[in-house]
């Protein structure tokens, strides 16, 4: 039985696609932690699922593990294993790029589908009620997720502008706004028939609602999308700012114009993550027996 650790950044996204290769490698009877860096929403489920946690770095005077998978985004943290003795691989996603050289083998692993925390009433009531919209008046329903992270940006106000706008012209659009910024109503105000303001929980059941997903410049939704078959429209931080009604208005109905395709796009990524997910039982393997000759040849 060997010991490995997880160092991951907190992000969900990045926590997410070690999340089954953990599970596998505990399984196979070995013991797997996971740093107090990788602190979210997938914590209590890993701890039911046997995986522990430590401190990084106080735990680490006492706590040596076989291996530690660091993130790609956390390369600095490696002087610290290297001073402890602790043999390491960096790890990161395959749509992510390595940037220069590194002292380490970087293990490649692919996205992974979220399983979401079970529905409160409150998501339970309002995923109905987009579920009425959409078949009462054969609305396109359009998620908007402008603010990096859900969280406080001033980039988002050019867009939210041209949302109003662009609902106004297309009353036949359901908007839902995902933010957890209460200015977003502000900005917003007066809220049109057709747009929602919402604060999620479970993308996965609100997604497939959906036609279209405008999306910041974020890679853990984006992937959301995929698993979702929904094309994304993808609007990085400086586009925002400069988002024009006309501009929204012309991006989006191209999209909706060409979504078939789009989707067929997506539903080819999304087979490809999946045979890649498939395979992270060889990729167990592998860490195990690397450990096991790491060991032999000391």
């Amino acid at each position: 039985m060997y010991s490995l650790l997880f160092d991951i950044r907190q992000e969900t996204g990045r926590v997410r696609v070690t999340v089954r290769l953990a599970c596998l490698i505990s399984r196979k009877g070995n013991e797997v932690y996971y740093t107090d860096s990788s602190d979210s929403v997938f914590t209590s489920g890993l701890l039911k699922k046997g995986i522990g946690r430590v401190l990084y770095p106080d735990d680490l005077h006492w706590f040596v593990p076989d291996l530690t998978l660091l993130d790609l985004l956390l390369q600095e943290r490696a002087a610290l294993y290297r001073r402890h003795g602790i043999d390491y691989l960096f790890v990161t996603t395959q749509e992510e790029a390595q940037n220069g050289k590194l002292d380490a083998e970087t293990l490649y692993l692919p996205p992974s589908p979220y399983t979401p925390l079970s529905k409160g009433a409150r998501e339970a009531d309002f995923i109905e009620k987009l579920e009425e919209i959409k078949e009462r008046r054969a609305a396109t329903v359009i998620i908007g997720i402008l603010e990096k992270g859900n969280g406080c940006t001033d980039n988002a106000e050019q867009a939210y502008q041209a949302i109003r706008r662009h609902s106004a012209d297309h009353p036949d659009h359901q908007f839902v706004v995902l933010t957890n910024q209460g200015k977003a109503d502000e900005k917003l105000f007066a809220l049109p028939d057709n747009i929602a303001v919402y604060r999620p929980q479970d993308l996965q059941a609100l997604l497939p609602l959906c036609d279209l997903a405008l999306v910041a410049d974020d890679w853990n939704i984006q992937t959301e999308c995929v698993f979702a078959h929904v094309p994304a429209l993808v609007l990085p931080p400086r586009e925002i700012r400069r988002m024009t009604p006309h501009k929204l208005s012309r991006r989006i109905m191209d999209m909706l114009g060409n979504r078939e395709c789009l989707v067929e796009q997506q539903k080819t990524l999304c087979s490809l993550y999946e045979q890649e997910n498939q395979r992270l039982d060889e990729v167990a393997d592998r860490l195990i027996q690397y450990i096991d000759t790491k060991k032999q040849k000391r």
